[in-house]
């Protein structure tokens, strides 16, 4: 199921979308989007650690993203759902990677 969790077009642009309204709600501040987008997936608040895990995360995609814009125009365009011109596609690629990630992570796919 990981494989399709990645790379599957829905879920991809599941990510996107999810994180354009993050990236509007709350104005591009990594903290608060990235606690939120968690707290959807997990039904919990990510602890210190998750936290700093997933600020480090947000700022690698940023950064590679911003040196690949090319890229992260392709990924805004997976999907039906057009995406938000309003928003830079490196913000919007940089989160929805992130926010694919926690869509993998087994605290958002498996309730025990």
């Amino acid at each position: 199921h990981a494989f399709v969790l990645l790379n599957g077009p829905q879920f991809v642009e599941a990510s996107r979308v999810l994180a354009e309204k993050r990236l509007i709600e709350f104005s591009g501040q990594a903290d608060g989007m990235l606690g939120r987008a968690f707290e959807l997936l997990s039904s919990r608040q990510p602890d210190d650690e998750e936290r700093a895990i997933l600020l480090r995360m947000y700022a690698e995609q940023l950064a590679w993203y911003q040196t690949h814009p090319e890229d992260a125009t392709k990924l805004v365009a997976i999907g039906g759902t057009p995406s938000n011109k309003n928003l830079s596609a490196v913000a919007q690629a940089a989160l929805a990677g992130v926010v694919n990630a926690l869509m993998n992570y087994d605290g958002c796919v498996v309730k025990r």
